[in-house]
């Protein structure tokens, strides 16, 4: 039997009362008594507290039978609810104590899947998991959710003509008990049918060559997604809609329909930035997405800084799967200051590159001119190099501002004297970022990087400055200037050196490392404590640069922008550097 008691204390006499309703300012309620979950489903179906006395009037009216529908929702169908009104207040103060009651407990379950559903572990196992057992308080929201999530994942799946033919939930209010009856009828699988696509957009072999499912396979809507994903990945369209067409659907097959709207044959992007490694940075990239009905593009970027100044023009060429599979045709031009070098590098190369459940690699030839100087000498070296590269990287939360996440890189070329080098060579390189929030405002960042150099030459001061290897900078070891630490040259062997002159020219040894604390001040700001540390240095001479600071971080649209300053600590009388540089940490 639902008791409801309404207790309304009036302390005012009647001409009092009439001028308090004519100037209230709506009312303000709480609920005591239940737990949370009891006090958001009651706060769900009363709504926002009232702001005018005309609408306090009817909330005080309905609150009562309100807050009881939304305990049975939940099991209790005996509560006591007991509302109290205080209108001596603006706004006028309501509380409604409630005592639930025992719960309604389900004494009987009895759930089924019929059709070919009944063999599909996903929707056993849902049935499975969210099914109430013998004993479970009723909760007719879970109920609800089980029933939802059942015909969304059959539809996912291509259960399209799936139903309820019995779905029931008897109770017995006295008994203090519920009998549940679910029947859900999965019916037939449909399969993938035929693609269609306007073929003057897309050629029907290179489309083929990015479906992810084949015709007749059993129908997953997240292969369609798959296939979405695939084709704007491409480049080529400014809009991809791919939908399956249930209304002419025809067991077992759903016709999947690919609309696409094409891109702009050519684009222009113009770049400006900052930082305190390559200074002020200006670039213009012309890309031209689709060059032809195979897919062919290309990318013409050209990017000015003091530091390095460059030009490139990649040509791709999508292959056996056009989303993931590319050979790229790559010409490079770039003057580069390494250390205390100047190099002058102009490159071919041919790559080929491969994704994978997020996962890159790639293999490639390169032919590399390389054009330096030591002190007044100057040297020029040319290189065919094979190499290899894998890369991977996982982040979670905002793009620009994750929250947990680990970048990596590795690759691995080579050499040969005897197939057009001017010398042997063997290089590896390796980088491992990872970064994990802690708690609500903590963050950690860290990084390893590692590099080792096998060459035939006697000469390591003669290596080409881009194969050896330089620390220091924004991304390196902060407190040193960028790609200033390095194997050391004295002027021996250098006819135009001046005695006691040297040159930081690089090694053929590469480990840094860094660790950063974070700390959010507000939902914008960060600061930031750090320790870099490391050497570029030849085997047997390492000797650990080291650089300790603090930042502070402002989380623009488009990245971090970091303002840090640091000390070289390890080197005596080492002065303060500022660094600065904008985007996520990968």
């Amino acid at each position: 039997m639902l008791k409801i008691f309404a207790a309304v204390s009036v302390v005012l006499v009647l001409t009092a009362v009439s001028a308090q309703l004519s100037h209230a300012e709506g009312l303000r309620y709480g609920i005591e008594g239940v737990g949370k979950e009891a006090r958001e489903n009651i706060r769900a179906y009363l709504g926002e507290s009232p702001k005018e006395n005309a609408t306090a009037e009817q909330f005080i009216n309905t609150a009562p039978r309100l807050t009881a529908e939304a305990l049975e929702a939940l099991g209790f169908y005996d509560p006591v609810i007991e509302l109290q009104v205080d209108r001596t207040k603006r706004p006028w103060a309501a509380t409604i104590n409630v005592q639930p009651g025992e719960p309604l407990t389900y004494t009987a379950v009895s759930v089924r899947i019929l059709g070919e559903g009944q063999e599909d572990q996903s929707l056993t196992a849902l049935m499975d998991a969210q099914t109430p057992k013998l004993g479970d308080r009723v909760h007719h929201g879970r109920y609800e959710v089980l029933k939802q999530e059942l015909l969304q994942l059959a539809r996912r799946r291509g259960y399209f003509d799936a139903d309820f033919p019995e779905s029931r939930v008897a109770v017995d209010v006295g008994k203090r008990q519920a009998a549940l009856s679910l029947v859900f009828d999965a019916g037939r699988r449909y399969r993938f049918g035929a693609v269609s696509i306007d073929e003057s957009i897309l050629d029907r072999d290179l489309l083929n060559r990015l479906l992810p499912f084949e015709p007749g396979a059993p129908y997953e809507q997240k292969l369609l997604l798959e296939l979405r994903q695939r084709l704007l990945r491409l480049g080529y369209f400014g809009s991809v809609t791919v939908l399956p067409q249930l209304p002419e659907r025809v067991y077992p097959d759903v016709p999947i329909r690919v609309a696409l709207s094409t891109a702009s044959r050519h684009s222009y992007e113009l770049g400006v930035g900052f930082s305190t490694d390559t200074r002020q940075r200006l670039s213009l990239t012309w890309q031209s997405p689709r060059l032809n009905r195979w897919g062919h593009s290309q990318e013409t970027a050209l990017r000015w800084s003091p530091i390095n100044p460059q030009a490139r023009v990649t040509y791709s060429i999508p292959l056996d799967d056009p989303a993931n599979d590319v050979l790229q045709l790559i010409g490079r031009l770039e003057n580069n200051e390494f250390g205390d070098l100047e190099s002058e590098q102009r490159e071919l190369r041919v790559r080929r590159e491969r994704t994978k459940a997020g996962i890159v690699r790639s293999l490639q030839f390169r032919g590399l001119n390389e054009q330096w100087g030591v002190f007044s000498d100057d040297f020029d070296a040319s290189f065919v190099l094979a190499g290899a590269s894998v890369s991977s990287r996982y982040r979670r939360g905002n793009a620009v501002d994750p929250s947990r996440g680990v970048s990596q890189f590795y690759s691995v070329e080579g050499a040969s004297a005897d197939l057009g080098s001017d010398e042997d060579l063997l290089r590896f390189y390796g980088t491992v970022t990872a970064l994990r929030t802690l708690g609500e405002r903590w963050r950690v960042v860290g990084r390893v990087e590692a590099g080792a150099l096998w060459t035939s030459s006697d000469k390591p001061s003669e290596l080409p400055p881009s194969l050896a290897f330089f620390a220091g900078g924004d991304s390196s070891i902060r407190g040193f200037a960028y790609q200033s630490v390095g194997r050391e040259a004295t002027a021996e062997g250098f006819s135009s050196a001046q005695p006691n002159e040297s040159l930081i020219v690089g090694g053929t040894r590469l480990l840094t490392g860094s660790l950063e604390l974070q700390r959010y001040v507000t939902e914008k700001w960060r600061a930031a404590v750090f320790v870099d540390a490391g050497d570029a240095f030849d085997s047997g001479d390492f000797d650990a640069r080291v650089g300790l600071g603090i930042g502070i971080h402002y989380l623009s649209p488009v990245g971090a922008l970091r303002f840090e300053i640091a000390n070289p600590v390890s080197e005596s009388g080492g002065s303060w550097r500022v660094h600065v540089n904008i985007g996520a940490e990968f």
